[in-house]
């Protein structure tokens, strides 16, 4: 188990280094994380020296292409690696939670009418008979507010009978 689980750590530690890092085990020049500065002789950024028996440090060949790997240069540090790490675009922001009770008090109004049961209509009012009585003569239909409507609904009123609808 324990072999199992150091092979474990062997193989993340590998893929979770970055280019920059590998280039520092072949003890080689990074040439930067823009992949337009590479050449085919700077593979993943790294221009080798001395691994595998290639010498390309200082060899007079623009290895990087801004030339980088020449003028007197030394094989990259992990140190030098830190410059090329994007800096965090993410901040943790701790906001503190406040509760806030909103009270709203409602004011309830009832109205008290009374409706006559035949029609539904309020009492004391002969609107109802006005409207039973124009339905007759004009051959509309309306609804129980007076308001002439078109399909029979509900509740309406149609050569001076009140008739109801399921819908």
């Amino acid at each position: 188990m324990k072999k199992l689980l150091l092979l474990f750590l062997f193989f993340s530690y590998g893929i979770s280094q970055t280019n920059c890092e590998l280039c520092v085990e072949q003890n080689g020049v990074y040439c930067g994380d823009d992949e337009s500065n590479w050449t085919q002789y700077s593979p993943n950024g790294c221009v080798p020296n001395g691994l595998d028996g290639l010498y390309y440090l200082n060899d007079g060949w623009l290895d990087c292409v801004d030339g980088s790997d020449e003028q007197e240069s030394v094989p990259t540090t992990i140190a030098d690696c830190q410059s090329y790490v994007v800096p965090c675009d993410t901040v943790y922001v701790e906001i503190p939670t406040i509760d806030t009770l909103f009270i709203t008090t409602i004011d309830t109004l009832y109205i008290t009418e009374f409706l006559d049961c035949d029609t539904g209509l309020p009492c004391n009012q002969s609107g109802i008979l006005e409207i039973i009585k124009e339905s007759q003569t004009d051959k509309k239909i309306y609804n129980l507010q007076g308001q002439e409507i078109y399909r029979r609904r509900g509740l309406y009123i149609e050569n001076g009978v009140i008739n109801y609808k399921k819908q």
